[in-house]
Formats: structure tokens, C-alpha cells, sequence
């Protein structure tokens, strides 16, 4: 009880020290405006137009104008501009009096993280709204959203931007969220990977008819099962969090928002793909879990999680190589849920079973089992050492971010801790390990295994900050 009180209380320590309660906690920035933030204009403006460092997804994204009165000014369906799909334009429709309006603004790139800020501007005298540019150049018109056929109206009224949605990607909530998506796959996937590798490598030294083998893998399905309950969860939570971050507190729950949402926006796709996986997985582990055929099912299942949350994080925003950032992000899930996952299933499936055999057998199981594990426990560190590298590459750009942006510190803190866990598993390799044979090795390993774990819960949780933290790359513009 002791060790996992102080587990949690680092967690939430961690969670309050890596999240700064600013608007710069966001993926993309506004690059430019007309009109200009701070500017005096003589003329009043027929449009508003916001160009972001990342294409925005017009679902996500609002605009609201006040004027000098308090009140909002009648704003146009927002659309893309044609000349860039990183830039937004709104009509404005109403006639602007002299003094300092205020342009309120909110967007969202392909990952679904949200930004809102705000900037003004004056007009020196009262003047009525001109035709806006589109409507007086022939054959040009405004570019609508994918898949649709004219030009999308705004999530919002232009005008009825969300009040008070200060609830964001960073709030303690929303990581806690995370925490718990990326503690279910990393269950989920190291059940299959402990089902197809360890115990496949315990069975050829084992006889195939043992009943270690049968009992340690219904003992994992078992907890991969309640694993995809609690990956369920927090499918539920991440969409309620993302409407509230999005619609604020008085409209999250509309079911046509929460239907746009998953329905037009590639974060929802990830959503919906998830809850697929999800289903499969828990079908599979749900028959494997009595003794019946759901394996493949299960790591179809698995496989499918694997790959879902690059489409809400950094890999589905990065400026080059989109594709193979996605591939590599999936890859680096399963290598973390293969190493800590099925090192989970040894501690919780695997030495039980071991420790149910009689006693003439269980210290050599035991050892079995182990040496089962290893060699595939370095395989997957080394596939998330090197998908790890790959990450940092495209998202630091230079070494120099490393200490000089939230990312880097963030990805640097994260370094530090999982250098333990290799350092934790490094000692079981040799020093519990040659000491295996006899039952009291069991002991030794499942107390030095539980303290890679505890240190592994802790890598999952600075993962669910980094995940969210803006990188180096997302300050500077992409290519239209």
C-alpha cells in the first residue's frame, strides 16, 4: 500500500510540475491575421482571416468579433481560404463603427488538441462593411472542407464561441485521461505479446501439454480483459473531455457536436477505429479467458490500438514524413506494451501459474519463464529505443531543443526514468536471474519485476503529458 500510494502521489506531482497553464500549451499558433492584431484601420474590413502553422480543422475551429459596444458582430460561415488551407475567412455582415474590436478565436489541427486566443484592432472612424474580396473576384470561391460539396458552415455560429472553456489537452483531468488509455493498451498489447512470444518460447522448453501454459494464458486474458474494460473507459472520458476542451461547459454534451466531431475530423476517425479495436480485443480476451479460440481476434484487436493514438498526437500534425510518423508511432507502442505489458502478464499470469505447480517443478518453471521473457523483453527495447530516436528526430529538429523547449525537457525527464526501468531490468538480468532454480527465486523476481513496473507506470504518465506538449516543430509554419 505504501509503495503504490507513493507511485500515485508521484504521478500527480509530475502531472501538476509538466503542465503550464498557458494558451502556448497547444499544438500551432496563429502566424498571421488581417486584419493585423494591434492594427489601426481607416477602412473598415470586409473579412476576418487567420493563418495558422497547421492546417485547421474547420470543425474544431470558431470565430467570434466584438465590438466596441460588447456586442458581437454577424460573422459569415467560416471556410478556407483559396489560397491557402491554412488559413481561415470569415464575411463580416454587419456595418463596424469606430473604436477597438475584439477578434476571439479557436482551432484545432489534425490531432484535436485545442488553442484559443485572442487580439484587437481599431478602426479610426465608422465605415460600412465592403463586398468581401471572394465574392468580387471571378471564379474564385471559397475551398470547402473534404468531403463536403459547398462551403462548410462553422461548428459553431461564428458568434457563439464557447465561454469559459478554459478546460484544455494540459488539464491534470485530461492527462489522467490519457494515462489511463495508454495503461490499457500497453495491458492489452502486452497480453498478446505475452500469449504469442513468451509463452510460445516457454513451450518448446516445457511439455506442450503443461498446465503452466494453458493457466498462464487464461490468467492473462483475464487481465487483458479488464484491461480493454478500462481502455473502454477512457474512450468514453477522452470524448467528453475533447467535446468539453471544444464546446465548453454548457454544450459538450449535444449529440449533432459530438456526432460532427467523430464524424469529420481525424481525431474522431482515430476515435471510432479505436472502439473497433477495442470490441475485438474484448471479444477475444472474453472467450481465451474460459479456455476458448480468441487469440487472433484478440491480436487483431490489438494490433488495430496499436496504431490509433498517433491520430490524435504529435505523428498526425508533423509538417514531413505524416505516413511513416504514424507507422512509427504505432510501432513504438507495441514495443513499450511488449516489454512492460508482457512483463505485467509474467508478474500477474505467469509466476502464479508457476507458483500452482507442485514443488518439485515450480523453481524450474520459474526459471523457464523467465528466460522466456528476456530475449524478447530486449527485442522490444530495442524497437522503442529506435522508433524512439526516429520521434525525437522529426519532432526536436535540434539538439539544442532538448533544453530549450517544454518538449524537450519533457522528452528528457521521460529519458531519465526509463533509463531506470532499463536499469531495473539490466539487474534482473544479471543478478536475479543466474539465481533462479528454486522457488525462492520467484520472490526475488516478482520484487525486483514490481519495481519496473512501478517505475514503467511512471514513464506512462509523463507520456501522457509529452504527448499533448507542443514540439519544436509545431512553431514553425508548413508548406501549403
Amino acid at each position: 500500500m505504501r509503495r503504490s500510494t507513493l507511485v500515485a502521489a508521484t504521478v500527480i506531482f509530475l502531472g501538476g510540475i509538466l503542465t503550464p497553464r498557458t494558451t502556448a500549451f497547444a499544438h500551432g499558433r496563429l502566424e498571421s491575421s488581417t486584419p493585423a492584431a494591434g492594427s489601426t484601420l481607416a477602412t473598415a474590413p470586409s473579412e476576418l482571416r487567420l493563418k495558422f502553422t497547421e492546417i485547421p480543422e474547420l470543425v474544431f475551429t470558431t470565430l467570434r468579433l466584438v465590438g466596441p459596444s460588447g456586442d458581437s458582430v454577424v460573422l459569415g460561415p467560416i471556410h478556407y481560404s483559396p489560397d491557402s488551407r491554412r488559413a481561415i475567412v470569415a464575411a463580416i455582415r454587419n456595418p463596424l463603427a469606430a473604436g477597438k474590436y475584439t477578434v476571439m478565436w479557436q482551432m484545432a489541427g489534425p490531432d484535436g488538441h485545442p488553442i484559443r486566443d485572442r487580439f484587437v484592432f481599431t478602426l479610426s472612424v465608422a465605415a460600412t462593411v465592403l463586398p468581401a474580396p471572394s465574392a468580387l473576384t471571378p471564379g474564385i470561391s471559397p475551398v470547402p472542407a473534404p468531403g463536403r460539396d459547398a462551403p462548410p458552415e462553422a461548428h459553431h455560429s461564428a458568434v457563439n464561441m464557447p465561454q469559459g472553456a478554459d478546460f484544455g489537452v494540459e488539464s491534470p483531468l485530461f492527462v489522467f485521461v490519457r494515462w489511463l488509455q495508454f495503461a490499457g493498451l500497453v495491458l492489452v498489447i502486452g497480453a498478446v505479446a505475452f500469449r504469442g512470444l513468451v509463452l510460445d518460447f516457454l513451450r518448446r522448453k516445457q511439455d506442450p501439454d503443461s498446465p503452466m501454459l494453458a493457466d498462464a494464458a487464461r490468467g492473462a486474458a483475464r487481465v487483458a480483459h479488464a484491461a480493454a474494460g478500462v481502455l473502454l473507459l477512457s474512450l468514453v472520458l477522452r470524448l467528453l473531455a475533447q467535446s468539453y476542451a471544444m464546446h465548453g461547459p454548457n454544450d459538450y454534451l449535444i449529440p449533432g457536436r459530438l456526432g460532427m466531431m467523430m464524424r469529420d475530423t481525424l481525431w474522431g476517425w482515430g476515435w471510432l477505429i479505436q472502439a473497433f479495436g477495442i470490441a475485438l480485443a474484448g471479444i477475444g480476451f472474453h472467450r481465451a479467458k474460459d479456455g476458448k479460440s480468441g487469440w487472433r481476434l484478440a491480436a487483431l484487436g490489438a494490433l488495430i490500438l496499436a496504431f490509433t493514438p498517433g491520430m490524435a498526437g504529435h505523428a498526425s500534425s508533423v509538417p514531413r514524413f505524416r505516413l511513416l510518423a504514424q507507422l512509427a508511432d504505432g510501432v513504438h507502442i507495441m514495443g513499450a506494451s511488449g516489454w512492460l505489458g508482457s512483463l505485467f502478464m509474467v508478474v500477474a499470469a505467469g509466476l502464479p501459474a508457476a507458483m500452482r505447480l507442485d514443488s518439485h517443478h515450480r523453481g524450474r518453471a520459474i526459471a523457464d519463464l523467465v528466460n522466456a521473457f528476456s530475449p524478447t523483453a530486449l527485442v522490444f527495447a530495442g524497437v522503442v529505443a529506435s522508433t524512439g530516436v526516429f520521434a525525437a528526430w522529426l519532432h526536436l529538429g535540434q539538439v539544442q531543443a532538448l533544453w530549450q523547449t517544454q518538449y524537450g525537457k519533457t522528452l528528457l525527464l521521460k529519458l531519465g526514468i526509463l533509463s531506470i526501468v532499463a536499469a531495473t531490468g539490466a539487474y534482473n538480468w544479471l543478478v536475479v536471474k543466474p539465481r533462479l532454480g528454486k522457488v525462492e527465486g520467484g520472490a526475488k523476481i516478482r520484487r525486483s519485476a514490481m519495481v519496473e513496473l512501478a517505475v514503467g507506470v511512471l514513464v506512462i504518465a509523463v507520456t501522457s503529458v509529452l504527448v499533448a506538449t507542443p514540439t519544436a516543430m509545431d512553431m514553425q509554419p508548413m508548406n501549403d
